[in-house]
C-alpha cells in the first residue's frame, strides 16, 4: 500500500471517529429516531464490511505472507472473521484455509488459540480444530489433515513446516498426547516421516497398542498401502523403541496372524525381507531368531537363511537360543533328535536363567515331560542329578534355618 493510501485511510477512519462521537453525543439530545435507525444500519453494514474483508484477507495468508504478530492483531481486533463464511461457497474458516499450504500453515495456531477465545466451531472443537474440513473428501478434522497432509513437490520443506505447526499446538495444549493414538497411522507416509517419528517419540506405546478399524497400526499399515515404505518406517520406528520386541515385526491381530505373516502374504518373501533388511541388518545384535522361533515359526528357515549369526545370541531373559527351544516344550528327543545330539556338555549342564532349571528338569516340567528327553540328557552327564538333590537340600536346609530364626527371634521377644 503506497504511503498516500496509507494516509488516505487514515483520514477517512479520522473522520468516521469524528463522526461517531458525533453521533454518541447527540443521543439523549436529538429527538429523531429514524436518525438513529439509519445510523445503526449503516454501522451494521460497516461492521459486516469489516469482518468480510478481515475473512478474505485471512484466506489469502499464503499469499499476503505477514508477521504472526499482524495476523494476531487482525483477529483481536476483528474476531467475528475467525468464523465468518457468509457468502463463501467453501464454507471454510480460515484456520481450515491456513492448513492447506505451506506458506500459511504457520498461522494455525495463532488462528486456533484465538478460535478457542471467541468459541470457533462450537464447545470442544478447540477452536475449529476439529471440525471436519469441508475441502476433504473423507471429511476429515484439521488436526488429522496436519498430520498427513503433503508437498509432493517439496517433501522436506512441507513436512517441516507442518511439524512446527504441531510443536506450536503442543506448547499451546491444542495437540495433546491422547490424541497420538487417533493420529500416528495417518502420519505413517513417507512425506510426513517428521511427523510420523515425533509423534512416535512422544508416545511410543501407541505403535504397539494403537488400533484402526480392530486391526493393530502395523497390519493396518500393510492392508492399507500398496507400498512397503510405510510399513518400514512404522518397522523402524518401533524398533527404537521395542527392541526387545523385535518393534513391531512380530505383532498379532486378534486371528493370531503376526505382522511379519501380513506383510508376506500382500507382497511376497523376497520383498518383504528386503524390508525388514533396511531395518534390521544381518550383523544384528538382536535375537529375532528366538521370536520368530516362538512367533512365526514358518517363516524360521527364512529368518534363519538371512540372520544366521543370530542363532549364538540371547534373549531379554538370557535365554541361548538353545535354553528357548526346550522351554518352549515342542521339543522332544524323538521329533528332534538332532537337537539333543548336538547339545554340547555345557550346553547340558547350563542352568537356564529364568527357571533356574538345569535342561533334563525343563524337559521334565515342560510340555507333556518327555521321559525318553530326561533319560538322554541325564545319560550324558548324570553327576547333574547329583547336584540337584544337593541344591534342593540346600535350599531346604535354608528355609528349615530362617523359619527357626524367626521362631527364636518372636521368643525372645516374647521373653
Amino acid at each position: 500500500m503506497s504511503r498516500n493510501s496509507i494516509m488516505s485511510l487514515a483520514k477517512v477512519f479520522m473522520d468516521l471517529n469524528d463522526a461517531m462521537d458525533t453521533v454518541i453525543k447527540l443521543e439523549g439530545n436529538l429527538n429523531d429516531q429514524a436518525f438513529f435507525n439509519d445510523i445503526n444500519k449503516f454501522a451494521t453494514t460497516m461492521m459486516n464490511g469489516f469482518t468480510h474483508a478481515t475473512y478474505k484477507a485471512l484466506h489469502r495468508l499464503k499469499t499476503s505472507k505477514p508477521s504472526c504478530d499482524t495476523v494476531k492483531q487482525m483477529v483481536e481486533g476483528i474476531p467475528s472473521s475467525l468464523s465468518y463464511n457468509k457468502d463463501d461457497a467453501s464454507k471454510m474458516l480460515p484456520v481450515q484455509s491456513a492448513m492447506w499450504n505451506t506458506h500459511s500453515i504457520k498461522y494455525l495456531p495463532v488462528l486456533a488459540k484465538e478460535g478457542i477465545k471467541h468459541n470457533v466451531g462450537g464447545t470442544d472443537k478447540r477452536g475449529g480444530l476439529l471440525l471436519a474440513d469441508p475441502r476433504d473428501d473423507h471429511k476429515r478434522n484439521t488436526l488429522q489433515l496436519l498430520v498427513h497432509v503433503a508437498d509432493a513437490s517439496n517433501v522436506i520443506s512441507c513436512d517441516t513446516a507442518y511439524l512446527n505447526a504441531m510443536k506450536a499446538l503442543r506448547k499451546a495444549g491444542l495437540l495433546v498426547k491422547t490424541d497420538v493414538k487417533y493420529l500416528l497411522y495417518r502420519a505413517c507416509h513417507p512425506a510426513a516421516k517428521m511427523r510420523f517419528e515425533y509423534l512416535a517419540e512422544w508416545d511410543p506405546d501407541s505403535l504397539m497398542t494403537g488400533t484402526r478399524k480392530g486391526l493393530p497400526y502395523i497390519h493396518y499399515i500393510i492392508n492399507k498401502y500398496q507400498s512397503l515404505s510405510s510399513f518400514t518406517m512404522n518397522l523402524r520406528t518401533s524398533l527404537k523403541n521395542y527392541p526387545q520386541h523385535i518393534g513391531c515385526l512380530f505383532k498379532k491381530d486378534n486371528n493370531g496372524k503376526t505382522a511379519v505373516r501380513s506383510a508376506i502374504e500382500k507382497h511376497c518373501t523376497d520383498k518383504t525381507f528386503k524390508a525388514i533388511h533396511d531395518c534390521i541388518p544381518t550383523d544384528t545384535t538382536l535375537p529375532i531368531l528366538h521370536h520368530a522361533m516362538k512367533d512365526a515359526p514358518e517363516y524360521f528357515n527364512d529368518f534363519s537363511v538371512r540372520y544366521p549369526s543370530a542363532i549364538y545370541l540371547r534373549n531379554e531373559n538370557g535365554r541361548s537360543f538353545t535354553q528357548a527351544q526346550l522351554a518352549a516344550g515342542t521339543k522332544t528327543f524323538e521329533n528332534d533328535c538332532l537337537l539333543f545330539l548336538r547339545l554340547s556338555d555345557d550346553e547340558i549342564a547350563e542352568v537356564d536363567p529364568v527357571t533356574k532349571q538345569y535342561p533334563f528338569l525343563t524337559a521334565a516340567t515342560t510340555g507333556t515331560g518327555n521321559l525318553s528327553t530326561v533319560y538322554f540328557l541325564l545319560s550324558k552327564n548324570p553327576s547333574l542329578l547329583d547336584r540337584y538333590r544337593e541344591q534342593v537340600t540346600g535350599e531346604r536346609t535354608e528355609v528349615q534355618d530362617g523359619a527357626c530364626t524367626r521362631k527364636r527371634s518372636r521368643e525372645e521377644q516374647g521373653e
